[in-house]
């Protein structure tokens, strides 16, 4: 299967049942609502509590779409059953600790060179805006690309933690996969998350009433999730 044809199968997929679909939908409205609650004043001292169902309902989230990768990997082409949302949420907690891990080594080489001796080449090296913006832009790239192959990697051993830093066997299953193939597939489905989502996601459903902005919600986002986790999902299986 070439990459058109990852992404028709994955585009299809997304749509393929309404009821789940929506499902995911409305735990968007939901944290977005939560998201928009906890700025308002007269919510003030219940920020905790808002907080608190807000975190749940994210890592419950996060869970499904782990789960979608999970169930790709495996086979299945319908879309997994919302059920048993405490391992949901164990997979959401486990993918964002992940991702967050893999998002310290790019940030932690940059800082590396921030706290460089003034008198260091580093410094005036990295004076140079538009380098520093192509070595952070690489480093971007070579962290999401690792994290994608981390995930596939824990979509394949039952979401283990550890199996997301197994890097022999993330290499082998990127080179399984065809690193170019592998890398297309992780910049196109990067594409769609830091561009399509921040961008008109956040832009214009947080500059509209929110009634709209629910819409956006319930349909969009979901849509563009379950779609670059089939994508990920797929990719190692042809």
């Amino acid at each position: 299967m070439n990459i058109k044809e990852m992404f028709l199968d994955s585009s299809r997929y997304a749509a393929s049942d309404w009821t789940k679909f929506i499902s995911l939908g409305i735990l968007f409205v939901l944290t977005d609502f939560l998201d928009r609650l906890s700025l308002e004043k007269s919510f003030l001292d219940w920020i905790w509590l808002v907080f608190l169902v807000w975190i749940i309902l994210f890592f419950i989230q996060a869970g499904y779409i782990f789960r979608i990768i999970e169930f790709s990997v495996k086979g299945h082409d319908q879309l997994p059953h919302f059920n048993n949302l405490k391992n949901l949420f164990q997979h959401g907690v486990k993918d964002s600790v992940v991702f967050t891990i893999y998002l310290s080594f790019p940030l932690i080489f940059f800082l590396i060179f921030l706290i460089a001796d003034s008198s260091n080449w580093t410094v005036e090296v990295f004076s140079n805006n538009e380098l520093l913006f192509w070595v952070l832009t690489a480093g971007s790239l070579i962290f999401f690309i690792l994290f994608q192959g981390a995930i596939l990697n824990m979509a394949h051993h039952e979401g283990r933690f550890r199996s997301a830093f197994n890097f022999k066997e993330i290499y082998l299953r990127i080179k399984r996969v065809k690193i170019q193939k592998f890398v297309i597939t992780c910049i196109l489905t990067g594409i769609i998350i830091w561009l399509l989502e921040p961008f008109f996601l956040e832009d214009v459903a947080h500059s509209i009433d929110y009634p709209l902005g629910a819409i956006i919600d319930v349909i969009i986002a979901p849509y563009l999730a379950i779609l670059t986790s089939r994508f990920l999902g797929i990719m190692d299986r042809y």
